[in-house]
């Protein structure tokens, strides 16, 4: 099971079809609701404030080597 906001990127067409291909149920938290997801919604934050924020990225593998 993936437990997620209502984000698009998690609705899209792509994602949705590979969770079901690959036997992943999806469970949304409620709208509005993120203390329901709070530990993934701690590490965006703190990812985002610690790496992402402090750096700005030319490509993907510059943010695959800051997130070592």
């Amino acid at each position: 099971m993936l437990r997620s906001d209502n984000g698009p990127e998690f609705l899209g067409q792509a994602f949705t079809g590979w969770t079901k291909v690959s036997g992943v149920a999806i469970q949304c938290i409620q709208p509005g609701k993120p203390n329901q997801n709070a530990s993934v919604e701690r590490f965006n934050r703190t990812f985002r404030e610690e790496v992402l924020d402090q750096h700005l990225f030319a490509r993907l593998q510059d943010v695959r080597e800051a997130a070592h």
